[in-house]
């Protein structure tokens, strides 16, 4: 699959959970959505003249997050895997993020208690755990032929 090819399979399966996603597909989606997000970020620079996330990233931001989401869904069903496996990192970070201002704003001033750093440190873990089992799942080769999300389409 070339760059153009998964660029437009992206788009066009936008919100297509269901089916699969080669590996080509997946990280030509990834590459080309990191270098439209740095461009992007820079054109904010440029334009408004600072570091905060302007206009040109935010659009861009907002439009790939569907197709991100679906690609990164379909890559995992063509590992035989669910895609709801994508939900423990981003649960466990919510999860993280919420204890952690709860935790400022219950003692803003003093050292953070050592229960709420366990709150606070296992999801992070976990965060980083399922991260990397993620983007290990990522790299290994589709399950060939059929699996239980449809055909490999690309199988030769």
């Amino acid at each position: 699959m070339s760059f153009g090819d998964a660029i437009g399979e992206c788009f066009f399966n936008y919100a297509n959970f269901r089916d699969r996603a080669a590996r080509a597909e997946y990280w030509w989606w990834m590459l080309f959505a990191t270098v439209v997000l740095l461009i992007a970020l820079a054109l904010d620079f440029l334009v408004f003249r600072g570091w905060s996330i302007g206009p040109f990233y935010l659009v861009f931001g907002l439009a790939s997050v569907l197709p991100g989401l679906s690609v990164t869904v379909r890559r995992l069903h063509d590992t035989g895997r669910s895609g709801w496996w994508f939900m423990i990192p981003v649960g466990s970070l919510v999860f993280a993020m919420v204890a952690t201002i709860a935790g400022m704003l219950h003692d803003p001033v003093g050292p953070p208690s050592i229960g709420l750093l366990l709150v606070i440190g296992l999801p992070i873990i976990i965060f980083l755990g399922s991260t990397i089992l993620l983007l290990v799942w990522m790299c290994i080769p589709s399950v060939p032929g059929n699996n239980s999300y449809g055909p490999n389409r690309y199988a030769a």
